[in-house]
């Protein structure tokens, strides 16, 4: 009986032991969190680089429209285009006085044109140059003189500064072989020589200017001359009527071929209606010189 016992209990153990809940399994949600995070950056990155590729054809559309607005405009004219104004000093020995271009150089062992009876230096700081350009400018004032004894006083203009280089009011006049000067008048203007005086019919000595300009011309250093197109026309006229030889006029001045034209060793050149622009050429031996 007591064997019956304890097996009937040991049953009824077992089945209250089946019949108690189960402890519920412990879920994963760290894994689950990982598959979500990792979705997330992805998509993410995907609308990134997407948006990078929308701004990149928005800003390649911008530039096309751009290039397409401005195709066929002509570009943005500038003074002297297509000349270097740039100066770098060359390298190596360096012979003589000027260097560079007279828009774009240098003046060494600069000559200083002197005092002298007849003209007068307008500014003393501007008037350097080289030997050879200093020389003629003295001497072709000299021999005008010696032609016209009571001519006034000449006004001479910059040329360049002692060591060369860019001046105020100038383009050029920068390596010791550009000069201005004044031209003649019947009369001594008022403010003339301290500035220059417009020329016209009824001021202009055209017969003193005239032996000016062929003075300078005669003495085969000139590379070229600045003067205002119409002053050229009254010069031009005068010495024809007095019976300069037609085709010596031809090779002097650009009139009247037309102010574009490449005739004649004096050319029009904007606001040069007061004055006279020498260019000297290089001087023999500086091999620097441009």
């Amino acid at each position: 009986m007591r064997a019956l016992a304890v097996a009937i209990g040991l049953l009824a153990f077992a089945a209250a032991a089946d019949a108690k809940p189960k402890k519920p399994t412990a879920s994963k949600p760290t894994r689950r969190v990982a598959k979500s995070d990792k979705a997330d950056k992805a998509d993410k990155a995907d609308r990134a680089d997407r948006a990078d590729r929308a701004d990149k054809v928005a800003r390649s559309e911008k530039t096309d429209r751009r290039a397409k607005k401005t195709s066929g405009k002509k570009g943005k004219r500038t003074a002297h285009a297509g000349r270097d104004t740039r100066f770098e000093f060359p390298r190596g020995p360096i012979h003589g006085q000027s260097v560079g271009a007279p828009w774009a150089g240098r003046l060494r062992d600069a000559t200083e044109l002197p005092e002298g009876e007849g003209y007068v230096i307008r500014r003393r700081w501007r008037a350097f140059g080289t030997k050879s350009m200093v020389e003629a400018v003295y001497h072709v004032v000299g021999r005008v003189r010696e032609q016209f004894p009571d001519m006034h006083v000449l006004a001479i203009g910059d040329m360049s500064a002692e060591h060369g280089g860019r001046i105020t009011e100038h383009a050029s006049h920068q390596s010791g072989r550009d000069v201005d000067i004044g031209l003649v008048y019947y009369k001594k203007p008022a403010g003339y020589p301290d500035s220059f005086i417009v020329a016209t019919e009824q001021n202009l000595d055209c017969e003193a200017t005239y032996a000016l300009v062929e003075e300078f011309a005669k003495t085969g250093r000139i590379q070229m001359m600045f003067l205002d197109f119409r002053v050229q026309g009254l010069l031009y006229d005068w010495a024809k009527e007095n019976d300069v030889d037609e085709d010596h006029l031809a090779k002097l001045f650009q009139f009247p071929h037309g102010r574009g034209s490449s005739e004649g060793l004096v050319r029009h050149e904007p606001n040069h209606q007061d004055h006279i622009h020498v260019r000297f050429s290089c001087p023999s031996g500086d091999n620097t010189c441009r």
